[in-house]
């Protein structure tokens, strides 16, 4: 849910419930008030009624009027008879049907007897004065909390204007692009605190990239030149015919270390510049033709190892992305297989909508596959194996969203990426 509209539903309720409450009490004192001259009348009725009692008094049968009724009682329900004010419900002949009265119940002595005094007036007003406040104090609820929630929300989002331009500003931002950031300026305190602070936090982490990237492009640099002197010189002192076997082998073992440290460096650097996004360009890419054309590429291990190679081709696969970067995927994939697939084993590529799983025989995998995708982690003891194949995979799918999955169980091992 958006603050805007998280902040507007909150607003509404609680004017909402102000008002509701603010009607209910205003209703309240108004119907105590009503009440309350309603028994003042009924005291006026009363003295009205005793003013004009008869000299000669009232017979045993009850007397009843329009609005009161007299009954004779006995001294001891006179003494027990207190005067008191009660709600009671009368069927209105001419209304057929019941409705509310207020009445007021007292006592009083004439020429020697007691008697009873009932008179009632109807509540009719009270009612309908209630029907109308509830019926008035709904409406301007509703009235007042659309007007609260438009004002609200045209206003909010004028003063959010400069905020929602700012996140839109970051989204586009990339830290290998020079363009500057043109974040609006805004009459808001809090607004130019961050404003000023997200352009001081691009501009440090823009030359923090750029240190860092000339520091990835002098460290490949400084140390891939002393490695091809090195690798140039062991080649020349191979090629000496003088060379004794003894001495042969030690150097033939240090081109080979060599050239792996060579190639540990240029993966390490590639996983650097790969999580530095320097690879930005993106275009249409065909995975199809690229991983039958690698497959091709390796077919000569193929054949010394006599593998069984099978490719389902189901549905063409087009991504969004650095060609380099894909084909280096896939490259590491299909090595990886072939590299680690024992001899008479299968390869098993498929195709499938958005989908590349890659099967091949091999022995059980001690541990959580997850791990394969660490550096420097492997299984093998496969001189050609650096650990970084796995992990140079993952740090392609991280930056393309796409979705790498290991799986292995007795004779088999199964890598996908769902792009």
């Amino acid at each position: 849910m958006r603050l805007l509209t998280r902040s507007n539903l909150i607003s509404t309720l609680v004017l909402l419930m102000a008002l509701v409450i603010s009607g209910l009490y205003i209703y309240d004192q108004v119907s105590e008030e009503v009440r309350d001259e309603i028994d003042e009348e009924l005291q006026n009725r009363k003295l009205e009624i005793l003013a004009s009692l008869p000299a000669s008094g009232y017979s045993e049968n009850s007397t009843l009027k329009a609005d009161f009724r007299i009954n004779p009682i006995s001294p001891s329900e006179y003494k027990k008879l207190k005067e008191h004010y009660e709600d009671i419900e009368v069927y209105e002949l001419v209304e057929t049907e019941i409705e509310p009265h207020r009445q007021l119940v007292t006592k009083f002595e004439h020429q020697g007897r007691y008697y009873q005094l009932q008179i009632e007036t109807s509540l009719l007003d009270l009612e309908d004065m209630g029907e109308v406040i509830t019926r008035s104090t709904a409406w301007v609820c509703l009235g007042l909390v659309l007007l609260a929630f438009i004002v609200n929300l045209l206003l909010q989002k004028r003063l959010w204007r400069s905020f929602y331009q700012t996140l839109e500003q970051l989204k586009n931002f990339r830290v290998d692009h020079q363009d500057h950031l043109l974040l609006p300026q805004s009459s808001i305190y809090e607004f130019q605190e961050l404003t000023q602070t997200v352009s001081t936090l691009v501009e440090v982490n823009r030359k923090s990239y750029q240190q860092q990237k000339q520091f990835v492009e002098n460290a490949s640099h400084e140390i891939q030149t002393p490695l091809a002197i090195a690798l140039n010189q062991t080649e020349q002192l191979i090629q000496n015919p003088d060379l004794k076997e003894e001495d042969a082998l030690t150097i033939g073992l240090l081109t080979e270390q060599l050239e792996r440290l060579s190639a540990l460096n240029k993966a390490l650097l590639l996983i650097t510049k790969i999580n530095n996004q320097q690879f930005g360009e993106q275009e249409s890419v065909e995975v199809n033709p690229m991983v039958i054309r690698l497959i091709n590429e390796y077919e000569f291990l193929a054949e010394d190892k006599q593998l069984d190679i099978q490719v389902t081709d189901e549905q063409s696969i087009i991504v969004q992305a650095n060609e380099y970067l894909i084909e280096i995927l896939i490259r590491n994939l299909i090595r990886n297989a072939y590299l680690h697939t024992p001899e008479s084993g299968f390869i098993k590529v498929q195709l499938s909508p958005n989908k590349l799983e890659i099967r091949n025989s091999a022995r059980a995998i001690a541990g959580k596959t997850e791990d394969l995708f660490n550096r420097f982690t492997k299984q093998s003891t496969h001189r050609q194996s650096l650990g970084l194949g796995l992990s140079i995979v993952k740090s392609i799918c991280d930056a393309y969203g796409y979705q790498p999955k290991i799986s292995s169980d007795y004779e088999k091992f199964m890598i996908s990426i769902q792009f």
